[in-house]
């Protein structure tokens, strides 16, 4: 019964990473598409920035497609860095091309200086390009984990040593 029961969710493990792709794959499609229609609407009328909004309006489509592309890469790849960097762009376009007032706007400064410290200060450089794991590491891991940590250094000191 628990081999079952193992088997059955790794089938539905690589259902939900197919899924996955399948579905940043169609939101890939999709932004280029938007990408495609976007720049013939702005070359096919030579009238286009010329209008009172145009530039709020570019502004709005191309940074949206922008944060589209950020967040298909956050599905392929769910990292420290790419959830900042979503996150970071998000903010960004908020600011650029929202209305807000003075204090919405110093309110979307102070959030991504957050965003930039925390990437600095609180995730490791190692860790800021490994993929989340979606399960957390047994004792008996984090064990083994440690100890290769360990080994890696001794073996980088002996190799230093010996230069």
């Amino acid at each position: 019964m628990i081999n079952f029961k193992k088997k059955l969710d790794k089938v539905i493990e690589k259902c939900l990473l197919a899924l996955e792709s399948i579905i940043a794959l169609i939101s890939t499609v999709v932004l280029f598409v938007l990408l495609v229609v976007t720049l013939v609407s702005i070359f096919s009328n030579p009238d286009y920035f010329l209008q009172n909004d145009a530039v709020n309006c570019f502004l709005q489509q191309i940074l949206g497609i922008v944060i589209g592309l950020e967040f298909v890469k956050l599905l392929m790849h769910m990292t420290p860095a790419n959830i900042l960097e979503v996150l970071i762009m998000a903010i960004a376009r908020h600011i650029v091309v929202g209305h807000g007032g003075a204090l919405a706007n110093l309110v979307s400064i102070l959030c991504i200086v957050a965003l930039f410290a925390t990437k600095r200060y609180l995730i490791p450089r190692a860790e800021l390009h490994v993929e989340l794991e979606e399960e957390v590491p047994t004792e008996q891991h984090r064990h083994h984990r440690s100890r290769n940590g360990k080994n890696q250094q001794q073996s980088k000191k002996q190799e230093a040593d010996g230069k």
